[in-house]
């Protein structure tokens, strides 16, 4: 059907009703040029991208029919309505082409596009070409609308050379443009964001009073017949079987292939029907959910428009929606299927609270240290929220305050930051979507452009964490606003019970602009209880347990935060309690004092722990790799101290509550990746190499103690240091005498004095590896006069013998090797049966070396 013949183009330009047929003329005759060019416009985009539906001028025309139908056949609409309509239809998708964009190289010049070719370049599975054209694609979906609003005044090249407005008519494009523009943008919108529109744009001065347009009414029947233009005329036939068209892209091809067009249901005229041509078999599932899909938007677009039109006491659409829109079993009576039946046997779930409940928190949690972890989620958004302002304003530094006190019988807390805060939309789709992360949407790159591609990263990434707060509270309170809106724009959301699925949402004026998001929650009792301190307690046998200030477990659960955390509790006046660590400065006493507090040293029994700290702050260096920073650390030498609690490993910055259950191998605070969504981190992805070699050229510079040179080679011989000159070994003979002597002395000596080296092999690793847990005393009796017991002074991969190891090249084999080169010394080996006793599996083999 020719669109000059549809009901919305005879009710307005062709209406003889209105009069001034002169007018209606030129109104005609202008829209007929400005179809013509944007047909040429239109055309781009089937060249540009192929594997898009139609988009060319037969979509733009089977709007009218489309809109005709779901209006309803009497819908009123002026004469100029009628032409600012057609021109909305022919300038909404307009854009999807690279010279209605400006071109390829401005497209890749947006903010826009490089927040898109951030995630893209990070898939592996594509290449470089198909990445950019993807990015491209991806863009400018996402931006058409947006270019839409000013395509009125953009000039177009004919291949002739000539140019040209799509609506050439000088005083209506100056008078109407910007008006037609904004509605064939609102297609994108939300409704909500539509209604802003208004009802009233009056005529121009040369055209009748009563001619006057209603933006919002227009806006309405452009989305809805977008969302309604679904038939086979927008995959045809022949293009199907030209293109080469996969994916997602074919199913949505052979989707609206199958489709007949709109029409009103003769069965119930108050609905819209659109039906199939070709049944969808089993194969074609996919492609028939597509269609589903498609009608249910269709579906909520003319509902929620009737709604906002109500509301503006403007007419609303003969259609109230599409039959068979209810399920999947009653679509299936006009999508015809052929041997199998679509049900709503979705994936869903009954009860969304108890899942929250479980997967946000204590199955995925834990039950230990909850109020904690709690905590930590609420610093980890605000830190998220900092940083993304920070790439929003240069000189925006940021800071959180926590603060627990009493109020009303209840314990309090509140996590207060002065980031990017959060816009209704933001909550709606994200906060309150579990499962859903702002910062991974396409949303966050509408609110904030260019914040993707600027170096931003987020901690968070699951979309669960702020759930973790029902593991504690019994009332939860969100007061936040955009941190470029005004006082009065603060949104407040109460939880007045804990976890509900809705919770109440009003708006109310900020009471101060340093604050963006306060996070407030009242902590119930029966699952669990702050106290001002908290007892720590070491997981090594004779360690006693100790007590430290709250604000010493914050410290150390912010360790390595890159924000500023000040803290106060029961009215107390507030305190720093963690300094931005890229702003510490290497070498100053600061260093030292962030040391003791995160890793509770001032608060031990043995004072052992502040003065090593005191003693070696000086050796801290940054950990980077790759140009990537990965935290602040000191090689840890305190060989004989066990749970020292020196080793903080955090995500993002956020203690993971781990720490090695006897020495850590660092002092400080490292930063790792989360393995899993419980935010548990692991550093041995983290090549720690430059800053060990670092360390170890400290050490000597220092000097080497005894104690250095006989646990070094522990740690230091995975990442390639070479301590073949300076480490020791400790030895026992048949006597039971202890000896300890440098390895390459040793080795020398045996030759000389025609001895061997004992090894024991454990019974448990199949990489041969020395027996860590040997009962010295049974073994050494079953030694000759030439044998010699070597000892495993620390159960790490320095004991494989493995003489190839990735994981740990220096290895007692490969140093035992380097020095026999070094020194022209000959080891044989073999293995031997029943010659060492275990503490785990008893009797066992040992490895024996001969030096010659």
């Amino acid at each position: 059907m020719k669109y000059t013949e549809t009901w919305l183009w005879k009710n307005s330009l062709d209406n003889p009703n209105y009069g001034n047929d002169a007018l209606k003329e030129q109104l005609k005759d202008a829209f007929s040029r400005a179809h013509n060019n944007a047909s040429y416009v239109l055309d781009k985009i089937r060249v540009d991208f192929p594997s898009l539906t139609v988009h060319d001028i037969t979509h733009v025309d089977g709007l009218w029919q489309v809109g005709s139908v779901i209006a309803g056949e009497g819908y009123s609409i002026t004469p100029l309505e009628g032409f600012v309509l057609g021109c909305a239809f022919l300038m909404h998708d307009a854009v999807l082409s690279y010279e209605a964009a400006g071109g390829q190289d401005n497209l890749r010049e947006t903010i826009e596009w490089k927040d898109y070719y951030s995630d893209y370049k990070r898939d592996l599975t594509m290449n470089e070409e198909e990445q950019l054209y993807e990015t491209d694609f991806k863009t400018i979906r996402f931006l058409h609308a947006k270019y839409a609003e000013k395509l009125y005044c953009q000039l177009f090249n004919r291949d002739d050379g000539s140019k040209f407005y799509i609506i050439e008519d000088g005083s209506l494009r100056s008078h109407l443009g910007e008006i037609i523009c904004k509605i064939a943008a609102s297609h994108h919108w939300d409704i909500d964001e539509v209604e802003k529109l208004g009802i009233q744009f009056p005529a121009p001065s040369d055209y009748p009073r009563e001619w006057g347009i209603n933006p919002l009414k227009l806006a309405c029947i452009l989305r809805c017949a977008d969302a309604g233009h679904i038939d086979a005329g927008r995959a045809p036939d022949y293009l199907l079987k030209l293109l080469d068209v996969n994916g997602i892209s074919r199913n949505h091809w052979e989707a609206q292939n199958r489709l007949s067009q709109i029409d009103i249901d003769k069965r119930d005229s108050s609905k819209v029907i659109i039906r199939s041509n070709i049944k969808f078999k089993e194969e074609d599932f996919a492609a028939w959910n597509v269609v589903y899909d498609a009608i249910r938007v269709l579906d909520h677009e003319i509902k929620s428009s009737n709604v906002v039109l109500n509301r503006n006491a403007v007419s609303a659409f003969q259609s109230k929606g599409v039959s068979g829109a209810e399920s999947q079993e009653m679509l299936c009576k006009y999508i015809e299927t052929e041997g199998w039946m679509p049900c709503d046997a979705n994936i869903h779930v009954s009860n969304i609270e108890n899942l929250i409940k479980n997967l946000g928190g204590e199955k995925l949690y834990g039950t230990e240290h909850k109020l904690e972890i709690v905590i930590r989620e609420l610093i980890q958004n605000a830190r998220d929220a900092i940083a993304a302002r920070r790439k929003m304003e240069f000189d925006f530094d940021g800071k959180i305050n926590i603060s627990i006190e009493r109020d009303g019988g209840k314990t309090w807390v509140t996590v207060k930051d002065d980031g990017v805060g959060m816009s209704l939309y933001t909550i709606k789709d994200y906060f309150l979507n579990f499962g859903s992360s702002f910062w991974a949407s396409d949303l966050s790159k509408r609110e904030y452009p260019g914040l993707n591609s600027s170096g931003f990263k987020s901690v968070g990434c699951f979309g669960i964490g702020f759930y973790a707060i029902f593991m504690v509270a019994s009332e939860v309170i969100v007061e936040t606003r955009r941190y470029d809106k005004g006082l009065d724009d603060a949104l407040v959301l109460k939880f007045p019970t804990g976890l509900c699925l809705r919770p109440i949402i009003s708006q109310k004026r900020s009471v101060s602009s340093m604050v963006s998001t306060n996070v407030r929650f009242s902590i119930d009792e029966s699952k669990c209880q702050w106290n001002k301190t908290m007892e720590i307690k070491p997981s090594i046998h004779g360690e006693p347990s100790f007590e430290v200030p709250y604000s010493t477990v914050l410290a150390n659960l912010t360790a390595g935060l890159d924000v500023d955390v000040f803290y106060s509790e029961l009215g107390e006046s507030k305190k720093k309690i963690h300094v931005n660590i890229e702003k510490m400065k290497l070498g100053t006493p600061k260093i030292a004092e962030w040391l003791k507090d995160i890793t509770y040293a001032r608060y031990r029994f043995r004072s052992e722990y502040t003065e090593y700290i005191d003693k070696n702050y000086m050796r801290v260096r940054k950990v980077i790799f790759n140009d990537t920073y990965y935290g602040m650390a000191a090689l840890n030498t305190l060989w004989q101290s066990g749970a020292s609690y020196f080793d903080v490993t955090t995500i993002g910055g956020l203690s993971t509550f781990s720490h090695d259950s006897s020495n850590g191998e660092f002092l400080g605070c490292l930063l790792a990746e989360p393995d899993t969504a419980k935010r548990d981190g692991n550093v041995k992805f983290i090549d720690k190499t430059d800053w060990a070699k670092e360390q170890y050229s400290i050490l000597q510079q220092q000097g080497l103690s005894f104690e250095d040179k006989l646990y070094l080679p522990y740690i230091l011989g995975k990442y390639g240091v070479d301590m073949t000159d300076e480490m020791v070994i400790r030895i026992y003979n048949k006597d039971g005498y202890r000896i300890e002597e440098k390895l390459k002395d040793l080795l020398c000596k045996m030759k000389g004095n025609n001895q061997k080296l004992i090894l024991p092999l454990s019974g448990l690793s199949n990489d041969r590896r020395i027996e860590y847990y040997l009962d010295y005393e049974r073994t050494i009796k079953l030694l000759s006069e030439n044998e010699l017991l070597f000892r495993a002074e620390k159960n790490s991969n320095f004991l494989n013998i493995k003489e190839s190891d990735v994981e740990f090249q220096y290895n007692i084999m490969h140093c035992i090797n380097v020095i026999a080169e070094k020194h022209s010394l000959v080891i044989d080996s073999q293995t031997e049966d029943n010659k060492a006793f275990s503490t785990l599996i008893g009797l066992g083999k040992v490895f024996v070396l001969n030096v010659s």
